[in-house]
């Protein structure tokens, strides 16, 4: 396929690949969806004050939301990652280039709501198109057990391997508090690797909310990792090669390969 010098970074190597030249597959390993959340209603508040609420359709994969002055009817897809942990994506269709993602327990009624927004190329001078922010809360009516999620160094150090497919084999180095690299083992970028900005939050014991921002590729990601059951479930979202916006479910079976220990005295940022 062609290459898009409208899509891709101008930095972009000979033969870079497209998002959807990779993402085709990448959801194979993905756990099932699942529809626990039709006909209910979760109200959530955040520790900045605001508060959402979520009100799911009884017949169809729809929900009103809102949230800030916000609000929307939006399809979403819901995963049910263990007994009580859940992963939510929303699309956002208006205005087009954003989706709403939340992990959510409803045994300590923790949350993490990641809000993933595709900005415009004209007001990006330098680094990814995609930006992040993170909100952390709690499910109105119960109390909150353990720890809130926070921002953690804890995969600082850890080399993973991720198997999204037969076809899809990333290998992922958490290099520091921003940044972490990547290469491809097996798949359409075979040999292909880089070094893109970062997000790391621990939900709970063997549990991260891990986000990622390119810089080649105007694409972010959202993903769960749970080291307890060896499984992340996540998704994308980004441009294709025609500049279209998609948003593309994903998961993988992960393995933690090796850790760099950093002696006395020497800690990355």
């Amino acid at each position: 396929m062609s290459l898009n010098p409208s899509v891709l970074n101008q930095n972009a190597e000979p033969e870079w690949k497209n998002y959807d030249d990779f993402a085709r597959g990448i959801d194979t390993n993905r756990l099932p969806a699942t529809q626990d959340w039709r006909g209910k209603t979760l109200q959530l508040a955040f520790e900045q004050g605001e508060q959402m609420t979520l009100n799911f359709s009884a017949g169809h994969q729809q929900l009103s939301w809102a949230w800030q002055g916000e609000s929307g009817e939006d399809t979403y897809e819901e995963v049910r990652t263990s007994s009580a942990q859940y992963f939510l994506n929303i699309p956002l269709q208006t205005p087009g280039n954003e989706c709403l993602t939340l992990v959510l327990n409803t045994d300590s009624g923790r949350v993490l709501m990641v809000r993933s927004t595709l900005l415009p190329e004209h007001q990006v001078a330098s680094g990814s198109r995609l930006g992040q922010s993170f909100h952390v809360g709690q499910i109105i009516g119960m109390t909150p057990l353990g720890a809130a999620p926070h921002l953690t160094r804890e995969l600082l150090g850890y080399r993973t391997l991720n198997i999204y497919s037969p076809n899809h084999y990333y290998e992922h180095f958490y290099v520091n508090t921003e940044r972490y690299a990547w290469q491809n083992l097996r798949g359409e970028q075979f040999g292909h690797g880089d070094m893109d900005y970062a997000t790391y939050y621990k939900f709970d014991e063997d549990r991260y909310l891990f986000t990622f921002r390119e810089k080649i590729i105007p694409v972010c990601s959202v993903f769960f990792f749970d080291f307890t059951l060896g499984r992340c479930t996540g998704i994308f979202l980004g441009l294709d090669a025609a500049g279209k916006v998609l948003v593309s479910p994903a998961g993988a079976f992960i393995h933690k390969m090796s850790y760099n220990a950093y002696p006395d005295g020497v800690q990355p940022l």
